[in-house]
């Protein structure tokens, strides 16, 4: 089957993504989130700097230099901001969504993916409950972050790869399409992808984890 070049690059694109995802997961939403900043802030700063220069004298035909100025600031500003708030977002997400099925599970609607249990509901007030579990979710993933981080993008890496073999083994090259429709569909494949994603990942982070404790311990022996 002969790809145009879009579909090529979309396929292409996506096995790269699952893979990074899977296998470095830390590392590549570390570096997207850093990415995402760093074009918000480029933009940010470029129209702050267009918005601002009339009202210090600029002329006209300095505008693009004071735009591009505007682009590197902004940009550089937003990329370290975004990279030090991925952890406060991603604890903040987790907890918004715990308190919602929670509250849902208690209130018995069975509502935003909660679980309706008989035992739970008017057992415990729901603002209360979901407050509590909220709390707790939110204490676990800041502490656990890590691994926390490690075993969902392995999770969601193996389901692209998997969703990728699954939706698009017509264009995939090496096997034909009903072995790539096999392969996504199988479970012990999917299971090995996140396992062996989640053991590559820990040992790769825990030795920079550990390098950092030492920095910490001993910043004037450790270079």
């Amino acid at each position: 089957m002969v790809l145009d070049s879009f579909t090529t690059l979309a396929v292409a694109l996506a096995v790269v993504v699952g893979l990074a995802f899977t296998y470095f997961g830390y590392s590549f939403v570390t570096q997207l989130t850093s990415l995402v900043g760093g074009l918000g802030g480029a933009l940010f700063g470029s129209f702050a700097a267009r918005t601002l220069a009339p009202g210090f004298g600029v002329a006209p035909h300095d505008m693009l230099l004071v735009s591009l100025v505007g682009v590197l600031i902004g940009g550089y500003i937003g990329s370290r901001l975004a990279r030090s708030a991925q952890r406060f977002a991603i604890v903040g997400v987790c907890v918004i969504a715990a308190a919602s099925v929670a509250y849902s599970s208690f209130n018995g609607s069975g509502e935003l993916g909660g679980l309706s249990v008989p035992l739970l509901t008017g057992a415990v007030d729901p603002v209360l409950g979901s407050l509590f579990v909220a709390a707790v979710v939110g204490i676990l993933v800041w502490q656990f972050y890590l691994p926390f981080l490690t075993v969902v993008t392995s999770l969601l890496g193996a389901t692209i790869l998997q969703e990728l073999a699954r939706q698009w083994g017509d264009v995939l090259p090496v096997f034909h399409a009903d072995v790539w429709t096999t392969l996504g569909s199988n479970e012990v494949l999917w299971l090995l992808l996140v396992g062996s994603g989640i053991l590559i990942q820990y040992r790769r982070y825990r030795k920079v984890g550990s390098y950092r404790r030492l920095r910490r311990l001993s910043p004037g022996r450790i270079r």
